[in-house]
């Protein structure tokens, strides 16, 4: 055992957490990207589920390069996330649905918690780094989202 493995990082708790969190966006993303008839909404639904996949696997890598094994945390509310979106609901009411559910998250953001590993100098520069990246690509994800969410929205009247 290395003096690394001895004494857990501080962020590891972090990093698991992201990779535990992608992995499942990743599932439930491409089931509901499955389940839609809009093409535009299944496009940007499937990249984004895409995009998590791959997060969780360089999660996943970095962690094992840290010298430790990657931990699947608790998410109570996955079963009912993959249910919904794998559902016969509207595109507009897994959007709302999903929306509500982001309100209800308790602690702090897992944003909040990677803004402040990158400004941290105790975490070590290729994890910051790829925290940089991540946040960049959660950016653009996001805003792909809020986009084609808003067209979707749109077109009920």
């Amino acid at each position: 055992m290395t003096a690394q493995q001895d004494t857990k990082l501080h962020y590891l708790a972090l990093l698991n957490d992201i990779a535990s969190g992608e992995r499942r966006a990743g599932v439930y993303l491409q089931a509901w990207a499955d389940k839609t008839t809009d093409p535009e909404l299944k496009e940007c639904l499937a990249m984004v589920a895409d995009r998590e996949t791959s997060h969780y696997q360089i999660f996943d890598r970095r962690i094992s390069e840290l010298g430790y094994t990657w931990e699947d945390n608790d998410a109570p509310d996955f079963e009912e996330r993959l249910r919904v979106s794998g559902s016969d609901m509207t595109d507009v009411e897994k959007i709302r649905w999903n929306q509500a559910k982001q309100g209800e998250r308790k602690g702090p953001p897992i944003r909040e918690r990677y803004e402040a590993a990158m400004a941290d100098d105790t975490v070590d520069p290729l994890t910051r780094s790829l925290l940089r990246w991540f946040s960049d690509v959660e950016s653009d994800s996001g805003s792909k989202l809020r986009q084609v969410y808003e067209r979707v929205e749109g077109n009920t009247g």
